[in-house]
């Protein structure tokens, strides 16, 4: 295979990225990680310039003291370890004498995490150019002051001054020891770099609303105080909780970047795409009980170990001298250790029985039943792989596929710590586990996945942090399945647009340089899931939610202020002047308050534009404001050329509605049916599209209610409502916080 080669030119005539304070060169350290890579040299020039605009937007060289926070977003098993590696790589380049890796939760996913690092960074073969420390404590002191020393001395070669490379586990016992570590030596002009691996988990302060601090958090917030020049990077590929975590919070991202995935990554919108055929609904009958297992497997889980090892045996079959035949299937019953230990036995005993049964005799109906089974199995994975050779050469490689197949309890079951798998040990692996495998760690060469629970709590950003299956597998995408409970199912369907269209309003931040604490947190969801648990999200910064089932939208605060109203009866005026409105004519109403104009062709950007520009005050009306863009921005990129029906409503006429004391108009403000009831009005909301976005332009004069008696608060005062049909509708979240 031809060496790869990745030259220093790239950064070298890059200018500035918007948002970027500063360009990062590379050196030997960030090269040696893209050539250990399985990158080409175009992908890897790739990763080399997302790192250097993330590094470059962190705090620049040259200070003494300064911090930032920054937010990277990747896909589920996308490559973010790659990410801050090469970033790692380039603040070794760059002159950082500390890195320090904040790595998960469990100590299995520390030591994945080190040792990877261990091997990206070539930390053992480097010339001295790493020290290397794993969850240090006190006595580790002499280790970080000739570090600092070694810095410090001017006299000292750059290939002379080692760059300490902490990795610590997110835990209270040891984050407090790393903190007292550093807070024994003078860290002034020492510039720092921290990556957050897994950034949403266990890091926040869950006691916000309560005005205390978690302990998780606590302690990374003295981490932080005990760097006084540093850059905290948060990895994550849930960013939920980050993002709507109140902006004055320690952890709270200024900036952010959005990571794209190389060209053989597999992810939702493949697997969840519609008419999806890699996908499976668990029946309902098969769902894992909460009080207890059933005595005997449910044939769904039989249907999905028969995949595996048809998957297994095509895989042995196909394999070419030299090449590895690997492949795993994970089971994800609950999180009860006790369940793990049923389903283990579940698997272990079919397996084996299994085995038996194939070495019977040909003629032997026992044998002729099962390989009948098999044969399913493998018609189904032959609708997607198109290179499955014969059942006949198949069959012969299931024995070997059966016999070479561990089954192992993937938790600690009374143990330290996880079980490591040495995964060339075997061909195949059947995992059973709960939370161990519910984030950060990699199921190698993953085909099958069987999650027989439901969606629990219903956050977001856990359920998709399940997805195991999500990876570098489009060689092999033709064998895979994923089998889920129905909701779980559906969840991850809905997920899936959410995704990205939270990724594409984060792109947008970054490209304009707009800072994230200024940015108004928007997402689409199902109704279905929360965005992330709530005991993050601080009072008064709770979100608004919309409904994917449309409907119509009210502005609730009437009286804003008289240079408000004028500006928004500007922006009425000028959208009503660039279009020909004419006479309604679905309802024929005699008086003047019954009669509106319309036009059916407004283009949806017009509107866009309008809402952008238009002015509000309640905190629920500019959510709800936010909410109304994100869908209308949404349907302007899916589908261009849109129109929006705009009703001038009784342009001719002088309404009346009463606010109460705060001037809201909380029971709102569309005219209801009136009429005597022969030919009765059949209210505002009568006045739509039934194929498009409608928005009414409403004038009103606006009493408001006072301890006295009620009182003329504004004339002619502007007034929107919006009607959004449910087929073109998206479930929505806005949140603008405190202090935005």
């Amino acid at each position: 295979m031809e060496k790869k080669t990745v030259r220093i030119e790239p950064l070298r005539g890059a200018t500035l990225g918007v948002g970027q304070l500063w360009m990062p060169k590379q050196a030997i350290a960030a090269t040696a990680v893209l050539q250990a890579s399985p990158l080409d040299a175009k992908a890897a020039a790739r990763t080399l310039e997302s790192a250097a605009e993330i590094l470059g937007r962190g705090v620049p060289p040259g200070q003494t003291v300064g911090r930032d926070t920054g937010l990277v977003v990747g896909y589920v098993q996308s490559g973010k370890t790659l990410s801050f590696t090469t970033v790692i790589g380039l603040a070794r380049d760059n002159h950082f004498p500390i890195v320090i890796v904040v790595a998960g939760t469990k100590s299995s996913l520390l030591h994945q995490s080190t040792e990877r690092l261990e091997r990206d960074l070539n930390v053992f073969a480097s010339g001295g150019s790493w020290r290397k420390l794993m969850n240090p404590r006190e006595d580790k002191t002499q280790t970080v002051h000739t570090t600092i020393g070694d810095w410090r001395d001017a006299e000292l070669d750059e290939d002379e001054r080692a760059t300490l490379l902490i990795t610590v586990l997110k835990q209270q016992d040891h984050l407090a020891h790393l903190t007292n570590l550093l807070k024994g030596e003078d860290l002034k002009g020492i510039q720092a770099l921290v990556v957050d691996d897994e950034a949403d988990q266990a890091g926040l302060n869950t006691k916000v609303k309560s005005g205390l601090e978690s302990t998780t958090y606590r302690c990374l917030r003295e981490l932080r105080d005990a760097l006084p020049y540093h850059t905290y990077l948060q990895y994550t590929a849930t960013p939920q909780a980050p993002l709507l975590i109140n902006i004055m919070s320690a952890l709270s991202p200024s900036f952010v970047h959005v990571l794209e995935p190389g060209e053989g990554y597999v992810g939702g919108k493949e697997f969840f795409a519609a008419g999806s055929k890699y996908t499976e609904a668990i029946p309902q009958a098969d769902i894992f009980p909460a009080n207890g297992l059933p005595r005997d497997p449910p044939d769904s889980l039989l249907d999905a170990m028969r995949v595996f090892f048809v998957g297994l045996a095509y895989t042995l079959v196909m394999r070419q001298p030299g090449q590895t035949a690997r492949r795993s299937m994970l089971i994800h019953p609950s999180r009860l250790r006790g369940d793990h230990r049923v389903i283990c036995d579940w698997a272990r005993h079919t397996t084996d029985a299994w085995l038996s049964t194939l070495k019977l005799e040909d003629k032997d109906p026992d044998k002729i039943a099962l390989l009948e089974d098999f044969e399913k199995a493998y018609l189904d994975l032959k609708r997607t792989e198109r290179r499955m050779p014969p059942f006949t050469e198949v069959a012969q490689k299931l024995p070997r596929a059966l016999r070479r197949t561990q089954t192992i309890e993937f938790n600690t079951n009374g143990r330290p710590t996880t079980p490591e798998i040495v995964w060339q040990d075997m061909d195949g692996w059947i995992l059973v586990g709960g939370q161990a495998v519910d984030r950060g760690f990699t199921v190698d060469s993953l085909t099958v996945t069987y999650m027989g629970r439901g969606v629990g709590t219903g956050n977001a950003d856990a359920i998709q942090q399940r997805a195991r299956f999500f990876g570098y597998k489009k060689s092999y995408l033709g064998i895979c399945r994923v089998y889920l409970e129905s909701t779980t199912l559906q969840a991850f369907q809905s997920y899936v647009a959410h995704e990205e269209i939270m990724r594409d309003e984060l792109k947008r931040v970054a490209k304009t340089g707009q800072s994230l604490r200024d940015w108004k947190r928007n997402f689409a969801l199902s109704p279905a899931l929360k965005p992330c648990r709530s005991s993050v999200i601080a009072l008064g910064d709770d979100y608004v939610r919309g409904r994917r089932n449309g409907g119509w939208t009210q502005q609730r605060g009437a009286l804003l202020t008289q240079d408000l109203r004028e500006a928004n009866a500007k922006l009425f005026q000028r959208l009503v002047e660039s279009h020909t409105f004419e006479h309604d004519t679905s309802f024929g109403g005699d008086g003047s308050a019954q009669q509106h104009l319309v036009c059916h062709s407004v283009p949806v950007d017009e509107v866009v534009d309008f809402f952008v520009d238009y002015q509000l005050l309640d905190a629920r009306d500019v959510a709800v404001s936010t909410g109304i863009l994100m869908q209308l921005g949404h349907l302007s990129r899916t589908r261009p050329g849109t129109h929006v029906s705009v009703y001038r409503m009784r342009p001719e006429a002088i309404s009346r509605r009463t606010a109460d004391a705060n001037g809201m108009l909380e029971d709102g403000f569309l005219q209801g049916p009136t009429g005597d009831g022969r030919v009765g009005y059949p209210g505002d909301s009568f006045f739509k599209s039934g194929q498009q976005v409608s928005l009414q332009l409403h004038r009103y004069d606006i009493e408001q209610k006072t301890e006295t008696g009620r009182m003329q608060s504004a004339t002619s005062a502007p007034l929107f409502a919006l009607h959004v049909p449910a087929p073109i509708a998206l479930d929505w979240i806005v949140q603008s916080q405190v202090g935005q």
